[in-house]
């Protein structure tokens, strides 16, 4: 009996449910119930959407990714749901989806077609990100121009030039060309050539500007730092200091070192040879000269 019950109690809970799906379905199937449905999911949607993206963000400093690419993710995936979004609303009214994401794939063939560069920038834009050949605040060159990465988006690497410019590089040019990234390491090699007279005594000079080396506190002891004849030009010989210093002191110790150098051989009387240009006036003076001529007068 209980097991009649029981299953009778069942099919009218089955009866009942199905009789109130196909009334709220055709209630948001007449034209207030789509009304209806339309502005709840719009305010549902819009407020899902503002929460995902919300904790994404939040998200960004816990994740161990890179925060450039870290962005790039949240910009594609921001996109997406809002895409879905538009895509139910329009549902909801009524508009053929199927037909809509033909209409919507033509235009982006067009637009692709149209705006080639900067497709080929957002292609790039996705390469570099996942390579990470840089990032945000490095001190790298491009295309020959030099500066500090201060933005790196989907279409355009931004640098900032010692004078406190910003270079705009499009990721086609920064792709296609060689990257010189100055700061990914720890330690940077400073190379100064020093040039001295012929008559300069070779192992002085080198004691001096092993001196120099050894004085200096921004250049870092422990590493293979030397000083070597390079060179013998016609009027010099040459010297090649190379030192090694933190990749954040470069030019510091850069500067320092040229400066001590120039001090040191001064202090030591070694000649640092110049061109000299000697200049001699020869004086011609044009002289006077005087012919006398002597007729012979006959009586």
């Amino acid at each position: 009996m209980l097991s009649l019950l029981s299953s009778a109690g069942w099919d009218n809970f089955v009866a009942g449910f199905n009789s109130f799906m196909d009334t709220m379905t055709k209630f948001f199937t007449s034209g207030l119930g789509k009304i209806v449905l339309f502005i709840l999911v719009a305010i549902a949607g819009f407020i899902a959407i503002k929460l995902v993206i919300k904790m994404l963000k939040s998200m960004g400093k816990k994740v161990k990714l890179d925060q450039t690419v870290y962005k790039f993710i949240v910009t594609v995936i921001k996109f997406v749901l809002w895409v879905l979004y538009v895509l139910t609303l329009l549902s909801i009214v009524g508009v053929p989806i199927t037909s809509l994401v033909a209409v919507i794939t033509a235009l982006t063939l067009g637009i692709t077609l149209a705006i080639q560069s900067s497709v080929s920038n957002l292609a790039n834009g996705i390469i570099l990100l996942a390579n990470k050949p840089f990032k945000i605040g490095d001190f790298v060159e491009i295309n020959g121009v030099s500066g500090t990465v201060v933005d790196i988006s989907i279409f355009n690497t931004k640098l900032r030039t010692a004078n406190n410019e910003v270079v705009t590089m499009p990721h086609n040019v920064t792709i296609n060309n060689p990257i010189v990234d100055f700061t990914s390491l720890e330690m940077r090699r400073i190379a100064i050539d020093v040039s001295v007279s012929y008559d300069s005594d070779v192992n002085k000079v080198k004691e001096v500007l092993y001196q120099v080396i050894k004085e200096q506190d921004l250049v870092l002891q422990d590493q293979a730092n030397s000083v070597n004849l390079s060179k013998m030009n016609s009027s010099s010989i040459d010297f090649s200091v190379k030192v090694w210093t933190a990749t954040e002191n470069y030019w510091d110790c850069f500067f320092a070192l040229n400066e001590s150098v120039f001090n040191k051989l001064n202090e030591n009387d070694i000649e640092i040879p110049y061109n000299k240009l000697d200049v001699f006036i020869k004086n011609n003076e044009p002289k006077q000269i005087e012919f006398n001529s002597s007729k012979n007068k006959k009586d």
